[in-house]
């Protein structure tokens, strides 16, 4: 498979780790699963994944990822990068999913949006479902997670971002401040001269998040503190709620 589904992960998320794998094996994910960590010895057993070992200096979050993306085996044309707190909660659309990989193949696209949310507002492309993102129309132009990359544009995207965010200050800009939604984000990742799709948005109801190519929830981990729902989900799949607060 030439196509990576990849977590960036931290000790104070890897309680996450069991139920998120957990729930990608129960769906049938057939994509071969990265997790990459500068903390391989603190890691939860996890069955059916690879480990990429981050060195301490590649630990901010731009850097983290595109370290990553440059680690996984040399075969790996296509990445699907994930947070632990975005869970999977249905089976995906695995011919969609083909289809978009098909696309990138045989197209000059950069990247192709699985989630929904917002949805995009742009043309069809070559009598796809699949529509064109496009600024000013679309507010939301790229995301960190459930988005097909192919691997070098990935890689040359985060490098873009690094360039323009002091080392000490990527975590505060990465997270606090959404360059996905913003006009700085939007000229970054226009000056690369790509093409970028997303999945139409099945209706305005919130479900419609779920009929989509990667039916997940986001976002369980809100501020350090895991969402009541999430917890519940833990509860219910049988995993421990025993949690480390960002605090």
């Amino acid at each position: 498979m030439n196509c990576a589904y990849l977590i960036n992960t931290t000790p104070k998320y890897f309680y996450l780790l069991p139920l998120h794998i957990a729930l990608l094996h129960r769906y049938s994910v057939d994509l071969p699963i990265y997790i990459a960590t500068e903390a391989r010895d603190q890691l939860p057993n996890l069955s059916g994944v690879n480990i990429i070992d981050l060195p301490k200096d590649k630990e901010a979050f731009w850097d983290s990822r595109a370290e990553a993306v440059r680690l996984l085996p040399n075969h790996i044309k296509y990445v699907l990068p994930m947070q632990e707190d975005f869970l999977l909660e249905g089976r995906p659309m695995t011919a969609v999913i083909q289809q978009a990989l098909e696309l990138m193949e045989n197209h000059p696209i950069s990247s192709m949006r699985l989630m929904p949310c917002p949805g995009p507002k742009g043309s069809p492309f070559g009598g796809t479902k699949w529509l064109i993102l496009d600024y000013p129309q679309d507010s939301l132009l790229f995301t960190y997670q459930a988005t097909l990359w192919r691997r070098g544009d990935y890689m040359e995207f985060m490098n873009l971002l690094i360039k323009q965010c002091k080392q000490e200050s990527q975590n505060r800009v990465a997270i606090k401040v959404n360059l996905a939604e913003s006009e700085q984000g939007h000229l970054l990742l226009k000056s690369l001269g790509k093409l970028h799709l997303a999945w139409p948005r099945e209706g305005s109801h919130p479900n419609a998040v779920y009929l989509c190519p990667w039916p997940y929830r986001p976002t369980a981990v809100v501020r350090g503190t895991l969402e009541p729902w999430a917890a519940e989900l833990m509860a219910r799949e049988g995993f421990s709620l025993k949690i480390q607060l960002n605090t």
